[in-house]
């Protein structure tokens, strides 16, 4: 038999061509920066149509917005999203950005999604989730609502049976419901944007609520791509960005778009090569523009501050807001001098990864008593609140081990009113694993941080021990 000569072999040749072709394309670093560009235009345009600002949806969502008119981010994971395994997650709270939304009278989140979908699961579930969880538990009531392009009748009455069960978790989470109600005076209610919808011709006004536009940046597409004049367009290009922007990041995309958008794949390529010390000569700019040595947050009336260090500093005397620093970071600062020393200082460098998860979880016990020598002895002796005491606890990231470290001094010292007890009351209750969750929702209620598994467990190891 001519094989050659079957019009249906010959055709499922072309097609197989044609697919590897594509899936190729699809891979370009620079058909996904083209790709991203394109969809930035219509997030612009969604912002402007309903005159709200732009937040990003932490990670994917940040490539889609210039970096000037990112207004905040925020984060919200598809998996809490996904069929059959919805749920409300107490460590991604997001209460922050309810400031911004009666602020603005309301945001526009923008997030995308690969093929095969019109609208990540983030948006469609997870946010509308969050919703109709929070409008529940600040106001007794409140719907979900989902999109019906995205999210069929039986499956939003799954999730719609939950929101009791998750706002009961909610409220016994240690948050006090009462500080936001003392703002949130109208539900929040999800809009769903797509690319293939029209938009308002002018910006609308939502009087009995707060409006939370979700915007989904791409444009669905037949097998995730679409061959366009000088490109190939990809669908959800940001998406999993570790898989293909290698050595690049969002700002530094939007820093060179004009140079990166007119080069080849070739000069593309060249450009990563290089992007380690763009990078550092942006990092450099950005250390040369701060205003403040420290990125820190206040843990409510703790007294307590995480975060981490902006820039080098030299000496630990430029510190000056606060009395009782705990350095965790691995960027050493000088002591002060012990003759004019009027600082308590533990300086712990613990590196990234299993060997600094290791260390972290061997130096905790130490973190802790040098609290207790410090910061609780003072209360003691001066008779005055833990607020009146600033303490900061600073690491590489301002997000993981000065969590932990916050975590267990605020599980064992700490009440529900976020005041520090004396050591004393510490000793007649026990903590267990219920009431280090509600001091880590306690914490995401006022810093964005999301602290590692292994942090978390060696914060949960080293408390549960103090118990015998």
């Amino acid at each position: 038999m001519n094989y050659a000569a079957d019009p249906a072999i010959s055709d499922a040749n072309c097609f197989g061509e044609l697919s590897k072709s594509l899936r190729k394309d699809s891979r370009s670093v620079r058909n996904r920066l083209h790709s991203i560009y394109q969809d930035s235009e219509f997030v612009t345009d969604v912002s402007e149509a309903y005159g709200l600002p732009l937040v990003a949806n932490e990670r994917c969502g940040r490539w889609y917005i210039p970096p000037q008119r990112i207004t905040d981010s925020v984060y919200f994971k598809s998996t809490d999203g996904h069929t059959g395994k919805w749920g409300f997650s107490l460590r991604r709270l997001n209460l922050h950005i309810l400031v911004l939304i009666v602020k603005s009278r309301g945001i526009v989140i923008v997030d995308s999604t690969r093929r095969g979908k019109r609208m990540p699961d983030a948006l469609s579930k997870t946010v509308p989730i969050w919703c109709a969880v929070l409008n529940n538990a600040v106001f007794g009531m409140g719907a979900l609502y989902t999109s019906p392009m995205a999210v069929s009748a039986s499956e939003h009455a799954q999730i719609e049976a939950q929101i009791s069960t998750w706002t009961e978790q909610f409220l016994r989470s240690g948050i006090i419901i009462a500080n936001i109600r003392a703002y949130l005076d109208k539900p929040l209610r999800p809009i769903w944007v797509t690319p293939d919808l029209s938009l308002p011709p002018d910006p609308p006004t939502f009087d009995k609520f707060y409006a939370v536009v979700l915007c989904t940046a791409s444009r669905m597409v037949l097998d995730g791509v679409e061959r366009r004049q000088g490109y190939t367009y990809v669908q959800g290009a940001a998406d999993d960005h570790e898989e293909w922007a290698s050595t690049i990041t969002p700002n530094m995309f939007w820093n060179n778009k004009d140079l990166l958008l007119k080069s080849s794949d070739y000069e593309v390529e060249e450009f990563i090569h290089k992007a380690q010390l763009t990078a550092k000569s942006e990092f450099e700019t950005q250390v040369a523009g701060n205003t403040t040595l420290l990125d820190v947050t206040a843990i409510g009336d703790t007294g307590i501050h995480i975060g981490k260090k902006q820039s080098a500093i030299g000496h630990y005397d430029d510190i000056t807001d606060f009395d009782i620093i705990i350095d965790l970071s691995t960027s050493s600062s000088s002591a002060p001098d012990p003759d004019t020393m009027n600082k308590k200082i533990l300086q712990i460098p613990v590196p990234d990864g299993k060997k600094g998860s290791k260390q972290f979880r061997a130096d905790l016990p130490k973190i802790i008593a040098f609290f207790e020598r410090t910061c609780l002895s003072k209360i003691a002796r001066s008779n005055s609140t833990s607020s009146e005491i600033r303490i900061v606890i600073l690491c590489d990231t301002g997000s993981d081990f000065s969590v932990g470290a916050t975590l267990a001094i605020l599980s064992l010292y700490c009440n529900e009113d976020g005041h520090v007890h004396e050591t004393k009351e510490r000793i007649n209750r026990r903590v267990d694993k219920d009431l280090v969750r509600r001091r880590l929702t306690f914490i995401i209620a006022h810093r964005r941080v999301n602290p590692s598994r292994a942090t978390l467990l060696a914060v949960n190891s080293v408390l549960m021990g103090w118990n015998n």
